[in-house]
């Protein structure tokens, strides 16, 4: 029984595993962009030129719609609207996707804010005494 209880509590940490994961990648990128603000411009070419290639292979295998996490996209998004050059050079969604996914953000975003108010609309204090005085 005592055993059981142990695979259920490992099974509960691997629920939770995703998202640290992402935390540590997020992490990995920013620790590699601190460390490329150091090396030289013909190293990070080179380098560039070598990840494409590997991206290129990968891309050739992958299936023909990838899925993509709210929180790729939202890495995408920011990287583009910092540096909005890199949208000819996106290579997994096509360049175009980007921005309109931008788009819908800002479009869910005005509409979860005027969204209506549930409930009878606040009737003034000034408005019902008059209303009683009629």
């Amino acid at each position: 029984m005592a055993f059981l209880i142990a695979d259920n509590a490992d099974s509960r940490d691997e629920v939770n595993q995703p998202s640290s994961g992402a935390m540590l990648a997020i992490l990995h990128l920013l620790g590699t962009f601190v460390v490329n603000l150091f090396k030289s411009q013909q190293r990070l070419e080179i380098e560039n030129v070598f990840l494409r290639h590997q991206l290129n292979i990968a891309l050739r295998r992958a299936p023909q719609r990838l899925r993509l996490r709210g929180c790729d996209r939202a890495l995408l998004l920011l990287l583009t609207w910092l540096w909005p050059s890199l949208l000819g050079l996106s290579r997994v969604v096509q360049p175009d996707t980007i921005p309109r996914w931008h788009r819908d953000g800002f479009r869910a975003y005005w509409r979860w804010k005027s969204r209506g108010r549930p409930g009878r609309p606040r009737v003034s204090r000034e408005l019902r005494k008059m209303m009683h005085s009629l």
